[in-house]
């Protein structure tokens, strides 16, 4: 498919989603389109197990997943409302509040990945040891409309570093270009680089900044509009992660499981069975381990956000010149409303079916 009919038929798919929750009759779930930022991996393994494993049914919930190159390319899908709920990173919102720009009506209104989910990754033999050492080389990244852009290119703003950013893609072609040294280090997320790993890469990760590397990620999106005249369809997908999370914690051999039954064609063929699953888990807890980075591991607030975690957001964008000022208002950019309403299930339930599934 040529990349024009590619960009036409993303609205148009997602149109054709929205559309037929109209035909549905009375008694019939809601449907919910759900877009991401790059291919669907094992990096949302626990989405997709909320999905398989019947949580989003539980909820009333038909939920579609579509597959977006980047925040750029999801947004705008969202601010049309054709897809109802995003998995971006947080840097455009804060972006969009600066003063004199006309800010993005979407909110955050479920915190995910608690935990930065981007890395640096070199050959474990290449002479580069430090993010300074990238001065004037190579850096392979997704595209340039993926959302860790801004803080990558703060990051690298604050270091001094020169670095040419070369637009990669995931999975296969970035792989390529990163063993046939076309790019001198890549700067995918978590899972992509545990896959490359699971494919007998050796690799190295290089340091970021600890200000950097604690910034929280992808996290749940939603229009304004959605947010005020449907909350319980948000409250209900949330609800369904928040489960679908306390299952994979307790049996996330099962979580992967649940994940190729959806996608039968990303279980690795021809490997001994055991190795795909210790590589599954792998991959899958590179993203999902920051699920479950709280401050307090007894008294989970499933999807909350911290003011001052967004205050720290902003502080790193402006010093690495992405934004004018870091006074913007960052509480405009999420909402906690809807964290009690995560909350209302039994954990010890969940965990109890984890541990009896296969």
């Amino acid at each position: 498919m040529t990349k024009s009919l590619l960009k036409l038929s993303i609205p148009f798919l997602v149109g054709a989603l929205v559309a037929a929750q109209s035909l549905q009759p009375a008694q019939a779930q809601e449907k919910v389109v759900f877009g991401t930022v790059t291919t669907v991996t094992l990096s949302i393994g626990v989405i997709v197990s909320a999905k398989q494993l019947g949580f989003f049914k539980d909820e009333g919930l038909d939920v579609d997943i579509v597959s977006f190159n980047g925040t750029g390319t999801l947004l705008p899908q969202m601010t049309s409302k054709r897809v109802h709920i995003g998995y971006p990173n947080p840097d455009v919102l804060i972006v969009s509040r600066q003063p004199g720009k006309d800010p993005i009506p979407l909110k955050f209104f479920y915190n995910a990945t608690r935990e930065s989910a981007w890395e640096f990754v070199v050959p474990s033999d290449s002479p580069i040891k430090t993010l300074k050492d990238l001065d004037g080389k190579k850096l392979g990244v997704g595209a340039l409309t993926f959302g860790n852009i801004p803080i990558t290119k703060a990051m690298f703003k604050e270091l001094g570093v020169n670095v040419e950013l070369v637009p990669v893609g995931v999975g296969a072609p970035a792989f390529l270009a990163f063993r046939d040294k076309r790019v001198d280090a890549l700067n995918l997320f978590d899972s992509m680089h545990a896959i490359l790993e699971t494919q007998g890469t050796v690799i190295r990760r290089l340091d970021m900044p600890k200000k950097y590397k604690d910034l929280f990620s992808n996290g749940f999106v939603a229009h304004e509009d959605t947010i005020r005249d449907n909350p319980k369809m948000l409250a209900g997908f949330g609800r369904a992660i928040a489960k679908a999370s306390v299952f994979c914690e307790t049996n996330p051999t099962a979580c992967v499981k649940a994940f190729w039954e959806q996608y039968p064609n990303q279980k690795p063929a021809g490997v001994d069975e055991a190795k795909a699953i210790q590589d599954g888990t792998k991959i899958m807890r590179s993203r999902f381990d920051k699920y479950l980075q709280f401050d307090d591991p007894k008294n989970r607030r499933w999807g909350e956000f911290a003011l001052d975690s967004w205050k720290d957001f902003a502080a790193a964008l402006h010093e690495g010149g992405q934004i004018t000022t870091k006074d913007v208002p960052v509480e405009t950019c999420f909402t906690n409303a809807l964290v009690p309403e995560f909350m209302k299930f039994d954990a010890a339930a969940i965990a109890a079916r984890a541990r009896a599934a296969n």
